[in-house]
């Protein structure tokens, strides 16, 4: 998968090649000039001067020039090809998983027993040969043991060079027989030491006949130093016959100083231990290499996609085609460009003018307009981030990297997406669930906008599938616990009301027996206060009827007087009291009149002073009516 971003610069890959076609090109130059004097003095010999210009006015020395100056110019086209010319770069994928695996394979005797089909160590040949076949950017190497190990084949990414090792190994390649499974961890352990691994990784395949008995001490110190063994079981455990093949051409089966047969049987027990010791796994082989298959599906493919594509780097675009397809044409018109034909100067320019088209032709459409690196750099910043655990920076990054028109950057931009977002969601699993569906939800988005631009990715498809079953259970998890949490809520919510009713029960009752008292302190004060004012206003009756007494006969006196002045000035009494008693009568009062009592009311409404309230117990204002607060 490539980038479309390249720069200008124009660079050669293996510059000594120049230097050899410029030495070649003049030795041709060389080769020519000499020709041609020895031409010339040939034809000297043979043909007088005054016959030669007859002899050979059809032909053109300029033309005869031109087509060497098209074959020079074609060989030292062919040397620049072989330079390796490089203009503009673009941005390949780089695999790096950072994984050692190292296979050590058991060539005792036992190896050579027929339970499998067609024996032991064939078997396991098959099965390491397919599973190297599915392996990306890992190093691989092999570590042949018996009674001792040595490496045939260190770690390397030459994959044929690890195949044709494995091709050549035999039960009799160790002298030193037997199955000394301590050597081959320790052989290992040497390996990755020298490599300075990050990862170490050992894929011991043997029938687990231990003869030596240190391998879990051994074990345990591998695994202190960051070794990983997982452990594959040849054979069966029932046990099985070692055939032989016999100097006269039999074949019979291994037998012991008795002469009894001597069978091989797996020893599961002690490689479960060593599984076990390294935090490895322990896999039958089986009868068509499923153990391996096994441990390949459920280790080293858990490894994220993202880490085995980490990173885009600039490679330089190879242009080799370009002084190719020149050489080519220069030679072309050489043979098509006669020297004795006498066509006109036109031609001859039609000619190099249609060269120098395909030239301009040729370079325009190798020529390729230069995109932004931003995109490239955002890539990068997104892998590292998830490198480092900062996934919430890693799906920002990645974000802005979709911002191209590439697709390849953007299936594998949302691919990584996605795992971020997975591994982001994850981390804030235990302290807010409902983050972490978001955050999955969004990363089957976009596993989903990464296999609709790549319908062919099976790691796209598969972590789809993944992160989708574990939404799920999320989501069932989290709904178990919403209904535990309401079915207690409801059974306290059932106490509280018990509770609260019986509150108001109680402060139904209080309040009214409260009142009734109340109402009755009330009624008697009602009582106190009319008693006293009846009596003031008969003690006020008694002195009013004494000085009436007293002062009735001068107001009889006085009165006389009057009407006799009244009847005197000729007015009736009668008359009078009729007029009195019209005053008396109520009447429509007037608009002065009404705007003054307005102001009188308004006047004497500011001189009024508060009732004080009397609803009051211990101080205290009571706001309830019937047990309910306002």
């Amino acid at each position: 998968m490539t980038d479309s971003a390249h720069d200008h610069s124009f660079t050669f890959a293996q510059p000594l090649w120049l230097l050899a076609g410029l030495l070649c090109c003049a030795i041709v130059i060389i080769f020519f000039r000499r020709f041609d004097r020895k031409r010339e003095s040939d034809l000297a010999q043979l043909v007088h001067p005054r016959f030669r210009s007859k002899l050979f006015a059809a032909a053109s020395p300029a033309r005869r020039k031109t087509k060497r100056l098209l074959w020079v110019a074609a060989i030292f086209l062919l040397f620049v090809t072989l330079a390796r010319p490089q203009y503009g770069s673009e941005f390949r994928e780089v695999k790096r998983r950072g994984i050692d695996l190292l296979f050590a394979l058991d060539t005792s005797q036992s190896m050579l027993a027929d339970d499998l089909s067609p024996n032991r160590l064939e078997r396991a040949r098959l099965g390491i040969i397919d599973f190297v076949n599915r392996l990306e950017g890992d190093r691989i190497g092999l570590i042949p043991f018996a009674g001792s190990a040595y490496a045939l084949c260190p770690l390397t990414l030459d994959y044929d060079a690890f195949l044709e090792s494995l091709q050549s190994v035999r039960t009799n390649m160790i002298p030193h027989q037997g199955t000394d499974l301590a050597s081959a961890i320790r052989e290992a352990e040497r390996l990755f030491k020298e490599n300075k691994n990050n990862q170490k990784i050992l894929v011991l395949i043997t029938d687990g006949e231990d003869l030596q008995g240190d391998v879990l001490s051994t074990t345990l110190k591998a695994s202190d130093d960051g070794m990983v063994i997982y452990t594959v079981g040849v054979g069966s455990p029932d046990g099985s016959s070692i055939p032989v093949q016999l100097n006269n051409g039999r074949r019979d089966v291994m037998r012991d100083a008795k002469g009894q047969e001597i069978r091989t049987a797996l020893d599961e027990v002690t490689l479960k231990k060593v599984a076990e010791s390294s935090k490895g796994l322990y896999v039958p082989l089986g009868r068509g290499a499923e153990g391996l298959n096994t441990i390949y599906q459920e280790k080293l493919r858990l490894v994220p996609k993202s880490d085995a594509s980490q990173r885009l780097e600039r490679i330089p675009l190879e242009r080799y085609e370009w002084p190719l397809t020149f050489a080519v044409l220069f030679l072309l018109l050489d043979f098509f460009l006669p020297d004795r034909s006498k066509k006109s100067r036109m031609e001859f320019a039609g000619v190099q003018n249609s060269a120098v088209f395909l030239m301009c032709c040729l370079g325009f459409s190798a020529t390729m307009s230069e995109a932004s690196t931003d995109t490239v750099s955002y890539y990068n910043q997104g892998t590292d981030s998830y490198h480092r655990g900062e996934f919430a920076q890693a799906a920002d990054a990645l974000r802005a990297s979709l911002k191209t028109p590439d697709t390849s950057i953007q299936q594998r931009a949302y691919y990584n997406l996605g795992n971020s977002l997975y591994r982001h969601g994850q981390a804030s699993l235990e302290k807010e669930t409902k983050t972490t569906i978001k955050h999955w939800q969004e990363a089957l988005k976009a596993y989903e906008d990464a296999m609709a631009l790549d319908v062919a990715d099976v790691d796209a498809r598969f972590n789809h599938e993944l992160v989708k079953k574990k939404l799920e259970q999320l989501k069932q998890q989290q709904k178990q616990e919403q209904e535990k949490k309401d079915g207690e809520k409801s059974d306290e919510q059932k106490e509280q009301d018990k509770k609260e009713q019986q509150q108001k029960k109680q402060e139904q009752d209080k309040p009214q027996e409260s009142k009734s008292e109340e109402q009755q302190k009330q009624e008697q004060e009602q009582k106190e206060q009319e008693q006293k004012s009846q009596d003031g206003e008969k003690k006020d009756e008694e002195k009013k009827e004494g000085q009436q007494g007293e002062k009735s006969e001068e107001q009889k006196k006085k009165e006389q007087q009057a009407a006799q002045q009244k009847t005197e000035e000729g007015i009736d009494p009668k008359d009078e009291q009729q007029q009195q008693a019209q005053a008396m009568q109520p009447r429509e009062m007037t608009r002065e009149e009404a705007m003054q009592l307005l102001q009188s009311l308004r006047h004497e409404e500011r001189q009024v002073i508060p009732i004080p309230q009397q609803n009051r117990r211990d101080g205290k204002t009571d706001n309830t009516t019937k047990g309910k607060t306002w």
